[in-house]
């Protein structure tokens, strides 16, 4: 379906001093802030007068500029868009309010948390959104696509519930997000956008430019495939040439830049990284975010995967708080444990920001926020018997981390990370088939390959006796942390 011709539009970005919503009298415009269609970039003028071409039904907004917000509404969803009218004469204004934005900050980062029932929309909000309501910690939050499993009545609930952790929150679309009933690429994502407003845009805050790109290029039916359409990527070239070049750069997607499994067909086109490279190679301050994958894994691109910056791009791939598709067996409180098939459980992310300096924490849903290993041991081994291993899944891990142990506090040893499944999960995975009933819930998904997973072996001249195994990881930033285990010698 084609779109209807461009034709100008134009408008005021104001302070909104009364933050009524209104242009009054007395309310000065906003100089240099810019405004989008989605492709084209303008910035106000003194006044804060812009204007675009722009086609009617299209998706105006505004890019918040640091130190100025948007109003939310009740679920705190930022208000920084207007859909263009037919044929509207009226001009599209922007109030923004004022407000002090630090160097220093957090926010939050959610993927899928995919609810395809109420119930499971109790779920999130009993497991990841009670310990977080009314948080004064995080300036505010986002989540990386697939907002619910196909089931777009299941918006207003969830807004309802995400919307008690009290900090603005920002949505992109994913892959069941998507209106399966058309054939059109921009009008499958007619649904979302009708709740949540463009589903790319970008906004400022402190020092970074946040950009979220609907990365997801409906092909049909269930079908679909990682990209951008040229229009997305004119809209990034335009908007990073009026953004300074040393201000760091966050990139939100649904669908990861990598693939997700050695194994896996093409999940991505090559060639819109390859652009999306180009665009970004020049800027010194660059991280990108994703979701999709319900596990956990950051990616550090090089010169093999095309990559001309100056240091590694890292993307931080994020554990889904849905995890495991609110599967497998329950906990004491009835919600299924909902591990990811790579052994991490469910949760979130933390991102950092200092300055220039991005970093990302990870916190299980159901856990505190030092419980960042899992610890598999056999709990009971022969004496004398060698190359008995153990493993630790360093949830947040990667190669920059160092994960070492030891026994009864002997001296700390590297241990050597491995590309396998996670045992503890695949055992609970395998459980399930030994089971004389099925689940009453949904089944633990099939294990995969897990990223952040350490190896090594039991000494062979353990004594008999009880023996203590102790693992410590330490992440770049110098955090410690621990986990331990006991396993029994016996003659």
């Amino acid at each position: 379906m084609g779109q209807s011709a461009a034709t100008p539009v134009s408008g005021t970005v104001f302070e909104d001093r009364n933050a009524n919503g209104h242009h009054d009298a007395g309310e000065p415009g906003l100089a240099g802030v810019a405004v989008s269609d989605g492709t084209a970039v303008a910035l106000s003028d003194a006044a804060g007068h812009y204007q675009l071409a722009a086609a009617d039904g299209a998706m105006i907004f505004v890019i918040k500029p640091r130190g100025w917000h948007p109003a939310v509404n009740p679920q705190q969803l930022p208000q920084f868009y207007r859909r263009r009218e037919p044929a509207a004469a009226a001009a599209v204004d922007f109030p923004l309010i004022a407000g002090a934005e630090p160097d220093r900050f957090r926010a939050l980062v959610f993927t899928d948390p995919q609810p395809v029932s109420p119930k499971e929309v109790g779920y999130l909000e009993r497991t990841l959104v009670e310990r977080l309501a009314g948080t004064k910690d995080y300036a505010f939050g986002v989540t990386l696509g697939d907002v619910v499993y196909d089931r777009h009545d299941l918006f207003a609930p969830l807004n309802a519930v995400m919307g008690r952790i009290g900090v603005p929150w920002y949505n992109l679309n994913g892959n069941h997000d998507l209106d399966l009933g058309t054939h059109d690429d921009r009008g499958a994502s007619a649904s979302f956008e009708a709740v949540y407003g463009p589903s790319t845009y970008a906004f400022h805050y402190g020092r970074v430019l946040f950009v979220a790109l609907n990365d997801v290029r409906f092909l049909g039916g269930p079908r679909y495939i990682g990209g951008l359409r040229a229009d997305q990527l004119t809209f990034l070239e335009n908007l990073l040439r009026v953004t300074p070049r040393d201000e760091p750069v966050v990139l939100m997607m649904h669908i990861p830049w990598f693939y997700p499994n050695p194994a896996n067909a093409e999940t991505f086109r090559l060639a819109d990284r390859a652009r999306l490279f180009a665009l970004l190679s020049d800027r010194p301050h660059n991280f990108w975010l994703s979701g999709h994958t319900h596990y956990q894994r950051h990616v550090f691109y090089g010169p093999a995967d095309g990559w001309k910056g100056a240091s590694p791009l890292h993307e931080y791939n994020v554990a889904a708080a849905c995890g495991g598709f609110w599967g497998g067996p329950p906990d004491a409180s009835g919600i299924p444990v909902a591990t990811m098939w790579d052994g991490t459980p469910h949760g979130y992310a933390v991102l950092n920001v200092d300055g220039d300096k991005i970093s990302a924490d990870y916190r299980a849903a159901r856990e505190p926020a030092s419980h960042q290993i899992g610890l598999h041991a056999p709990e009971a081994v022969k004496a004398r018997l060698g190359y008995v291993s153990y493993f630790a899944n360093v949830f947040n891990g990667h190669d920059g981390w160092k994960v070492e142990s030891r026994l009864d506090g002997r001296t700390f040893n590297a241990m050597k990370r491995v590309l396998e499944w996670d045992p503890s999960y695949a055992q609970r995975y395998l459980a399930q088939d030994a089971a004389s009933a099925p689940l009453t819930e949904k089944r633990l998904p099939d294990p995969t390959i897990c990223y952040h997973l350490w190896r090594a072996y039991l000494p062979a001249d353990l004594p008999a006796g009880e023996h203590t195994i102790e693992v410590r990881a330490t992440d770049p930033d110098g955090q410690v942390f621990t986990a331990k285990q006991t396993v029994v010698v016996r003659e």
